[in-house]
């Protein structure tokens, strides 16, 4: 075997320390494209592309610890942990994904319109960002209970994005020509709605390390 593909000594604290900044990364990600929505500010939309890279370079080191750890000899339980990690930091990489398409969105929209259901989408905004902060802490202590929790909060979330489509959808049968206005936010309530979706599956995975047998 050559020195370049020898395995790694695997530090599973280490994992750990990436997946918690991951998470930082992906809130901090998610908070600038909210803002950048908020006050239809290009800076902090283009913050966002900046910060996505280092989400991906976080990804990549997970990735490549977590395989060498499952490529080692370890304990079943020890598998679900990294299977676990690893999973969770691809939920976090698409969340980051989805906070660069809202920042896109908003680089794309007219700076001068706040009209549409705003307040809506603000409070979708804050409650997912919330629940990245929740589910990160139960990542980091493993808190089953704290999980469960953050995944039935993402109901909420469901909620308020039914009634922010039908309200934009009203709009676009009624006033044609705010449509290309109206599509726009229309796809910020579904990035905003899939960022729900996956913190919740990220609260799955703390159940699926938590349960060994």
């Amino acid at each position: 075997m050559m020195a370049g593909s020898e395995l790694r000594p695997v530090d599973p604290a280490r994992i750990q320390d990436k997946l918690d900044q991951m998470v930082e990364l992906a809130r901090g990600e998610l908070e600038l494209a909210l803002m950048a929505l908020e006050t239809q500010a290009p800076e902090q939309a283009q913050a966002v592309m900046e910060r996505d890279v280092g989400l991906g370079q976080l990804y990549r080191i997970v990735e490549q610890a977590c395989l060498d750890a499952l490529a080692g000899e370890g304990r079943s339980v020890e598998a679900r942990e990294v299977v676990g990690c690893l999973q969770i930091a691809g939920e976090l990489v698409r969340i980051g994904g989805h906070a660069r398409d809202i920042a896109a969105i908003v680089l794309a929209m007219d700076s001068a319109d706040f009209s549409g259901p705003m307040e809506k989408l603000s409070r979708m905004g804050d409650l997912v960002l919330e629940m990245l902060a929740q589910v990160g802490e139960a990542v980091t202590n493993r808190d089953l209970s704290l999980a469960q929790r953050v995944a039935a909060e993402d109901r909420e979330v469901d909620e308020l994005d039914e009634e922010t489509v039908s309200s934009l959808l009203m709009t676009l049968m009624t006033a044609p020509d705010r449509s290309m206005h109206s599509t726009h936010l229309l796809w910020i309530a579904y990035h905003l709605e899939r960022i729900g979706d996956r913190v919740g599956n990220i609260a799955d995975r703390v159940d699926f390390m938590a349960n060994v047998s």
